[in-house]
């Protein structure tokens, strides 16, 4: 049975999804966590419990220590969590250490690594910014080029992220087109006497996240700005945090516009299917991001997205065509890219049908395997 040490963020439907693609495989894995967390996420929760080939259980280290000891190494960078995760892999000896995310993930391994005696081969896999917002900081260019050094294989969603791996000094293996949260599971197809073509739906999705990089009031504002042509839809922020909270009922208020707000991790994954599918459009604004898990969603399930440029969406699904991707700096493109797609009844039925053929081939279950299968063997 392969041995494989996860380091990564335990709270995370991320890291939960690509646990789940190998219930079938003979795979022993350990989880050590990355991050201070208050809860394990369900999903790995139900992993440790349930009765599969593969099997998972977190650090005996981190099963109480996570949160203490990451704010403790706050301020210590990293000291104490390194020191447990070192001796972690002397005891596991695992044939594969696999890095979810760099900057947490990947800094931890990378000081524990200098502690252990044990030296498994090493697999990284690129989330969102981990390089295209990161790289840009000489403090941050640094850490992620000493990671990259130790790497033997990296999982990127997009060209773009392993270019910049290269120019850093990435001399490994790249396998490119993974979906940081593994694959979907398709059990319906656009065929389904429930499925509701786009230009039917009226409720308009947004992603509700205003920290970091994450730019929800933005799209707030164009709603606001375009509110003549949205009588009669609803529109739905989620995953939103408190200031986008507080600006959409600012919004709500002065407009008049039918708005529900929706916390971050408030919602199942059913309840998130089950919004995109009654989605006509979803509204995704960032300064920087990998595969957003809007599009993946909104792929599967038909709604019409409109996101940033300063993703790798448009790697993914055709701009103008399945897309509109819009500069994070142009409100008036934000607009015009609203206005199209609440406007243009063929355009987003005939962007579901093309979206749901690529989710359907490169994002499906089975085909991420295929592609990480390989390397974990």
């Amino acid at each position: 049975m392969k041995k494989i040490l996860i380091v990564a963020m335990a709270d995370s439907v991320h890291t939960a999804r690509w646990i789940r693609q190998f219930d079938d495989d003979e795979i022993n894995f350990v989880l050590f966590p990355s991050t201070p967390h208050r809860r394990i996420h369900p999903l790995i929760l139900q992993h440790i419990s349930a009765k599969l080939k593969s099997s998972l259980k977190i650090s005996p280290w981190m099963k109480c220590g996570a949160l203490p000891l990451g704010v403790i190494d706050l301020l210590f960078n990293n000291r104490f969590r390194a020191r447990l995760l070192a001796k972690e892999i002397d005891a596991f000896n695992p044939d594969l250490i696999h890095i979810m995310e760099t900057q947490h993930a990947g800094y931890l391994t990378d000081k524990a690594l200098s502690l252990a005696s044990k030296k498994p081969k090493l697999a990284l896999s690129i989330w969102g910014s981990d390089l295209f917002w990161f790289q840009r900081f000489p403090k941050h260019q640094s850490r992620i080029r000493s990671v990259l050094e130790k790497v033997d294989a990296i999982f990127t969603e997009c060209r773009r992220d392993e270019e910049i791996s290269r120019e850093l000094g990435y001399k490994g293996i790249c396998i490119y087109g993974v979906p940081a949260s593994g694959g979907f599971e398709y059990e319906t197809n656009l065929s389904d006497d429930i499925y509701v073509v786009p230009s039917k739906r009226k409720i308009i999705a947004v992603k509700g996240y205003s920290g970091f990089v994450g730019q929800g009031t933005v799209a707030i504002k164009a709603l606001e700005r375009n509110s003549d042509v949205l009588k009669g839809y609803k529109i739905v922020v989620f995953s939103a945090d408190w200031k986008t909270r507080i600006f959409s009922q600012f919004v709500k208020f002065r407009t008049g516009l039918v708005i529900e707000v929706r916390i971050k991790h408030s919602q199942s994954a059913e309840e998130m299917r089950k919004l995109f599918s009654d989605t006509r459009l979803v509204i995704g604004i960032s300064k920087s991001d990998g595969l957003p898990a809007t599009i993946k969603e909104a792929a599967s399930f038909g709604a019409f997205p409109i996101q940033t440029n300063t993703s790798c969406a448009g790697e993914w699904l055709k701009d103008g065509v399945s897309i509109l991707l819009v500069p994070v700096d142009s409100p008036e493109a934000l607009d015009l890219a609203l206005r199209i797609a609440l406007e243009d009844d063929n355009l987003v039925d005939s962007a579901a049908r093309l979206n749901f053929e690529i989710a359907k081939s490169q994002i499906d279950r089975v085909a991420v395997r295929s592609k990480i299968s390989p390397l974990y063997d």
